[in-house]
Formats: C-alpha cells, sequence, structure tokens
C-alpha cells in the first residue's frame, strides 16, 4: 500500500518574494538545464540551482553551507503546519489548446521496488544516481521533486484539489520562460488530507520522473537505518517528497525524445538507409518539411532519420515484429517499443553502438520533444544521425509496470517538468 503524509514544507518567503520575484528563483530539474542556463540562472544569487546543480560549478558542501545561510537569513522559511501542497501547471505546445495539469506535493514512504508499491517504468544510468546521493548526504535534503502518477479513475483526488484551490490556499504563481504558468496551494486542513490519503493508499504509485532521485533515496535509507542500527521507529530516511499526479488528469502528457548520434567513424553512416533495407520498409523525402508531415500518421513502428553526412531525410518502418521477439524474447512486452526497435536493431545492428553492452552514451545525446530536432539537424555541424521518435502512449507505461519490466532509458518525456525551488524539504526538522 502506498503511505502518503503531509509535512511542513520550505519555500522562498513571503517578505522575500516581494523584492525577489519567483521566476527568478525557481529552476528546472537539474539534468534538464542546459550549460547556456545553467549561466543564465546563476546569475540570480538566490535561484535554486546553487543548491541543486551539486557537483556542477558547485561543491555539496557549498550547497548545504548556502542552503544554512539562507535559512539563517529568510531568504527560505518553513511553513507553520503540515500539509500537502497543490501544484497547477498551465501550459500550451504549438497551436494546440491550452492544458491544466495537477498534482499534489507530499512525503511518499520509500518501498523497495521488489514490493510493487512504487514502480519503475525506465532503466536508468547509476553515474546520475551517485551524483544526487552526494548531494543529499551533505544537505540532507530533498530539494528537488520526484514526479509519480497513479490510477484513479473515480476522479476523487483531482476533485478534493480543485475544490482546495482557494484564495486562503494560495501561495504564489510565476511564468517560467518555456511559457509554462506554476501555481500552488496548501492544504493544511487534516479532513481533506485524510480523504487523499485513504484514497491513494492501496494504489501502486508510478515513478514518472526522478528515476534517479528515487534510487538515490533508497541507498541513503539503508546508509542511514545502518548507522542508527536499524531503529523500529520510522526516521526520516524513511520517506521522500513527491509530486503526484493522477494519470486520468486531462493535462499528463507524454512527449518524445529524439536520439542524435555523433562520433562515429564515416563509413558506418555512408549508405545508411540501404543499409537499413535488411530489416526496414525505407521511404525517403525531399527535404524535412514532408518528412514532418509524414511521421504523424506513420505506420507502427516507424522513425523519422536524417543523415546530415550525406544529406538524406527518410522514414525507416520495421518490416517483422519477430526480429524483435528473437532479440528480447516474447516475454519482454517493451520489445515493440520504438525506443526498443532503435536501440536493439538500429544502433547495435547497423551502427555497431553499445553491441557488448558499453558505449552508447559516446555515442548518442538526447532532445527532449519541446525542441525543435529539425532545426538541430540543420545547424548543429556536431551530429552525424538524427533520430525523430514519435512519443510513448501512456498504456504502454502502464503495461510494462505491471510486468515489472523496464522500458529503454528516454523511452518518455513526461511534460511539463516538475519545476524545483516551489517547495522542498529538510529531513534534520522532523
Amino acid at each position: 500500500m502506498a503511505v502518503v503524509k503531509p509535512f511542513r514544507g520550505y519555500f522562498y518567503s513571503s517578505s522575500f518574494i516581494k523584492n525577489h520575484p519567483i521566476e527568478h528563483l525557481a529552476a528546472p530539474p537539474y539534468d534538464v538545464i542546459s550549460e547556456k542556463e545553467k549561466v543564465r540562472l546563476a546569475e540570480e544569487p538566490y535561484n535554486f540551482v546553487h543548491l541543486t546543480l551539486g557537483k556542477v560549478g558547485n561543491s555539496y558542501q557549498k550547497a548545504k553551507e548556502r542552503l544554512q545561510d539562507w535559512i539563517k537569513e529568510g531568504v527560505v522559511e518553513r511553513d507553520e503546519a503540515p500539509s500537502f501542497y497543490i501544484d497547477e501547471q498551465e501550459f500550451q505546445l504549438n497551436s494546440a489548446e491550452r492544458k491544466k495539469r495537477t498534482g499534489f506535493v507530499a512525503l511518499v514512504r520509500l518501498e523497495n521496488w521488489e514490493k510493487k508499491i512504487i514502480m519503475p517504468h525506465e532503466r536508468t544510468m547509476p553515474k546520475y544516481s551517485l551524483d544526487r546521493l552526494e548531494l543529499l548526504r551533505a544537505t540532507r535534503a530533498n530539494l528537488e521533486q520526484i514526479f509519480g502518477i497513479f490510477n484513479d479513475s473515480s476522479g476523487g483526488i483531482d476533485e478534493l484539489l480543485e475544490e482546495n484551490k482557494k484564495e486562503e490556499n494560495f501561495m504564489f504563481q510565476f511564468t517560467d520562460y518555456q511559457g509554462v504558468t506554476h501555481r500552488l496551494w496548501r492544504i493544511k486542513e487534516k479532513e481533506v488530507i485524510d480523504k487523499i490519503r485513504r484514497i491513494i493508499n492501496p494504489r501502486t504509485i508510478i515513478i514518472a520522473d526522478g528515476h534517479h532521485r528515487y534510487e538515490t533515496s533508497l541507498m541513503y535509507r539503508e546508509e542511514r537505518r545502518k548507522e542508527l542500527q536499524d531503529p523500529w521507529e520510522e526516521i526520516p530516511e524513511d520517506y521522500v517528497m513527491m509530486t503526484l499526479v493522477n494519470m486520468k488528469n486531462p493535462g499528463l502528457l507524454i512527449l518524445p525524445t529524439h536520439r542524435l548520434v555523433h562520433s562515429l567513424p564515416e563509413e558506418k553512416i555512408k549508405n545508411f538507409f540501404s543499409r537499413c533495407e535488411n530489416y526496414f520498409i525505407v521511404k525517403n523525402f525531399s527535404n524535412e518539411r514532408e518528412m514532418e508531415e509524414f511521421l504523424p500518421s506513420a505506420p507502427p513502428y516507424t522513425i523519422g532519420v536524417y543523415n546530415k553526412v550525406e544529406d538524406k531525410w527518410g522514414a525507416i518502418t520495421l518490416k517483422d515484429l519477430q526480429v524483435m521477439d528473437e532479440k528480447l524474447g516474447k516475454d519482454n512486452v517493451n520489445r515493440y517499443l520504438d525506443t526498443a526497435i532503435l536501440h536493439e536493431v538500429v544502433f547495435k545492428e547497423i551502427l555497431g553502438i553499445n553491441k557488448d553492452g558499453e558505449g552508447e552514451s559516446e555515442y548518442v545525446d538526447y532532445l527532449r520533444g519541446t525542441k525543435d530536432v529539425f532545426a538541430l539537424a540543420r545547424e548543429d555541424n556536431h551530429y552525424q544521425l538524427v533520430f525523430v521518435m514519435r512519443p510513448t502512449p501512456l498504456e504502454r507505461v502502464e503495461e510494462a509496470v505491471a510486468y515489472a519490466q523496464r522500458m529503454p532509458q528516454k523511452s518518455t518525456y513526461f511534460y511539463p517538468k516538475v519545476w524545483s525551488g516551489l517547495v522542498f524539504r529538510l529531513l534534520d526538522e522532523e
């Protein structure tokens, strides 16, 4: 059973926000901030990136000292009562209608994966978890949200959240540089909190974003329990801060993550489309516009490709699904995902990337679906091949979790990201 509870969150104080707009203080999650954005955000001395970036431009110890200074100076303050926090994000992509995604921030009891109460859906890269562990050890704070989703077809929690978007509960709002408007309210009424806890209690929580942070929290909990000789009572490290969203919420959106290949010997890139013909139906285009128009209605198992070395645009569609049955086994429910096809057939067989289970990170970069992959393909000479992906449907995420199988890394990109600096938690004050 998923156990959630309220907490006395920390946030930028109301007096500080009067002279320092919250839009200059909050920040995207550490792992999606570009080098250019880091410079811009760091120009504001009180921006939250000074705490979250860890080893990037800042030592873990400096993050700890800065956090302590901010508390002493009244830059951040602690809430008066244990609360849930309603997190609403209103956004628009391209010419589509505006959407709202509403969730709530709470503490969630950590559970090992094998209990199947909190479930992952993607593979992770261990080196990132170690960076987050060092930051957690130093600051003893949950600085950033883990984004979790749950299935509440009754809509009971969504109704309670909407009912409590009251003026007296409102904390602040701002619009970020991507045009997403963030709003935060608190819920401190015990009756409402208890209703939410009862609804979510029998449900599974799926990690949508923040697998590394969750794994970091599991490692740190084990460390602390060992240090404390495994006490019977709960300790602060048994819980982690999450933003939880109903997967039936109309604002829940998954975008693709495109793959960009670089640094390969040129002979591996030449005649790429003809080399794909053993496995794929190949369709060529005269330009990017033709490919862009084709992809939304393309057949299943289709991936767009730009071969920059030869300046050719095309799309590849897997001919025979049996190829994936043989490669990953019929018991693998993720075997027909576009990302699985790309990694297993294109990367390993055709390009020779990661054939022995190593080396993919040396040759592949990832570009999230909010950015113009076509513009990048034209302008950046660093890249040789650009693979244009389509979104993974939410039902495939549910299926992977139901079978306790992880998708390839970066198979999903839940949008918008849950921003940092709106509310956070200190472990030592519980």
